[in-house]
């Protein structure tokens, strides 16, 4: 089944940011939808979780030195 989630991203400076959360969450394995909008703060995911769940989801954001603040 598909999941939507909104997650409010701090640590980001710039639209380069954004796009490297995009990308990388784009890798995984199940994931529709990822995008990240520096001006908002925010990263928009839609996935498959019977593939992957929103912990993963945070995890990847967090390897990458931003700080997940919660969902929105």
């Amino acid at each position: 089944m598909n999941e939507k989630i909104t997650f409010k991203v701090s640590g980001m400076s710039c639209n380069g940011c954004a796009a490297s959360i995009g990308r990388a969450l784009s890798r995984l394995d199940g994931m529709k939808e990822a995008t990240a909008d520096f001006a908002k703060g925010i990263a928009e995911v839609a996935f498959n979780d019977s593939l992957i769940d929103k912990q993963r989801v945070v995890e990847v954001i967090e390897d990458l030195g931003y700080h997940v603040e919660g969902e929105l």
